[in-house]
């Protein structure tokens, strides 16, 4: 009888495999939550209609606008950012008909500053032509981080929407859409 060994190469193709896998776990970890929720929990489904938000809703007119979904409000620590000094959030699976794994609504003294929708890397170039199918040719907006790279912006009469231009490396980073008011 003979016994079949494993290449010593592919040993430790598999080991060099295994080890970036769980670097790239271990360095995404605060991700890993939302994450299993997006997989393992039934959240609901949003539809956007981006070209109706305004910088005049408050609360209760955003609550409407995404009915249906069960936004929780809290207050925002004074300097902790700057996207607005109240924020509405929910969980949610899918963004018009595209995954998406949370829902952002900032304020700023009583009235919609930015909605931000964080979406998984697979949809990214979904959301691209998406958006310009609805929206044109966009135009770069600056830049996320020195390691997040471009973001495309499309302007509408209401505000405008920033994306990033590219989809990462990384397929635990999600990519963020996010509608600023005029």
């Amino acid at each position: 009888m003979t016994e079949k060994t494993v290449p010593q190469w592919l040993k430790g193709v598999v080991l060099i495999f295994l080890v970036l896998l769980a670097l790239m776990v271990f360095t995404n970890r605060d991700r890993m939550d939302v994450y299993g929720r997006y997989f393992r929990e039934t959240s609901p489904s949003v539809t956007l209609r981006l070209a109706e938000l305004s910088s005049t809703m408050d609360e209760a007119a955003l609550k409407q606008h995404f009915a249906g979904v069960p936004l929780r409000c809290v207050g925002q620590a004074p300097g902790a950012d700057s996207l607005g000094d109240r924020v509405c959030y929910a969980t949610v699976s899918q963004a018009d008909g595209h995954g998406a794994l949370t829902l952002a609504n900032f304020f700023r003294e009583g009235h919609l500053v930015r909605t931000m929708v964080h979406v998984p890397w697979w949809v990214h170039g979904a959301w691209i032509d998406r958006f310009n199918a609805a929206y044109g040719t966009p135009r770069q907006a600056g830049k996320v981080s020195a390691w997040g790279g471009p973001v495309l912006r499309w302007n509408m009469p209401n505000g405008y929407v920033d994306f990033n231009r590219d989809r990462s490396f990384n397929p635990l980073e999600w990519n963020v859409i996010l509608w600023t008011g005029r």
